[in-house]
């Protein structure tokens, strides 16, 4: 039975994301932009580290587990700014890492307002441990050995934003990488993920603030997925927000300002498709650490 469920579990994931490798699915792009689109990589205007934590579809056999990690800053020359970025998921018998560095050049337009352009770069890997199977026939031959590899990544990221709006397109990777395909990885665009996003912070009082927002993951080859993002600010200290996500699931985040330059966040999904009533939902829980402020006052950008 446990085998069949790494099986059917394992097949089931691989399918919905279409690249094992490009897996890692965050609850909180909304604050972290830099995640989702490097052409944000000095938004925040000082150098910025961000951490995440992700249990995915918990009470699962080998439900996927995520870490994420992000620095990025704006060099002395404003319009020039770096950053890097590092992920390791795992999920059934898979283990996937990748690492990207970027370069962001930002042009300042009218309204304190920047139009960036990103080009970031790296590699992941990947391994599938076929030993770790527990097997009817420990003979097969088909669950014998492992599978790793090493492939590179290109992505390219356009943005436009101000202290309360952002809007921005990416390509999350030029090469296409599957473990199911011979020959992987190689240059084709059209088999990649394209992801927009958006959002505008709406101001009612010195005390109260709602930011509406979106982020639409498209894929030529696989299923388009929405997220309708929703979050309540009060006195830039304490956030609540609820996301609507198109493949049935539903997203809760609490967040706090804890000091002038460290936030914390958590959120809980909850699937409602086909996985709804055999998993615990899944919990996401970030860090972010803004180093130096030129005013002493908690930054205005909420992403």
């Amino acid at each position: 039975m446990q085998f069949i469920l790494t099986i059917l579990f394992f097949l089931f994931f691989v399918s919905i994301n279409g690249e094992a490798q490009k897996a890692l699915n965050m609850s909180h792009y909304m604050h972290n932009q830099y995640a989702v689109n490097s052409a944000f990589g000095g938004s925040r205007e000082v150098m910025t580290a961000y951490g995440a934590y992700r249990n995915q579809w918990g009470n699962l056999p080998g439900s996927p587990e995520a870490l994420f990690f992000s620095m990025h800053a704006p060099l002395k020359n404003e319009n020039v700014a770096l950053g890097g970025s590092f992920f390791n998921e795992e999920f059934t018998i898979v283990k996937n890492r990748g690492l990207s560095l970027s370069y962001t050049y930002r042009v300042k337009t009218v309204n304190k307002r920047w139009l960036a352009f990103s080009l970031s770069g790296g590699f992941s890997s990947s391994t599938t441990n076929y030993k770790d199977v527990n097997l009817i026939d420990p003979s097969d031959p088909l669950f014998g050995n492992n599978e790793s590899g090493i492939s590179p990544g290109l992505s390219f990221g356009t943005a436009y934003y101000g202290d309360n709006f952002f809007l921005g397109i990416s390509i999350r990777d030029l090469f296409y990488n599957t473990p199911f395909e011979e020959g992987s990885p190689f240059f084709e665009p059209s088999k990649t993920d394209y992801n927009f996003t958006g959002g505008y912070f709406y101001r009612f009082s010195e005390s109260v603030g709602i930011q509406p927002s979106l982020l639409v993951n498209y894929n030529p080859d696989y299923q388009t997925t929405t997220d309708y993002s929703a979050t309540l600010f009060l006195y830039d200290l304490l956030w609540v927000g609820a996301t609507y996500r198109s493949n049935k699931e539903l997203v809760g985040l609490l967040g706090f300002q804890l000091t002038r330059g460290l936030r914390f966040a958590y959120s809980y999904d909850l699937a409602m498709g086909e996985l709804g009533n055999m998993n615990n939902g899944s919990h996401e829980f970030s860090l972010q650490f803004d180093f130096g402020f030129e005013i002493d006052v908690v930054n205005p950008k909420f992403f």
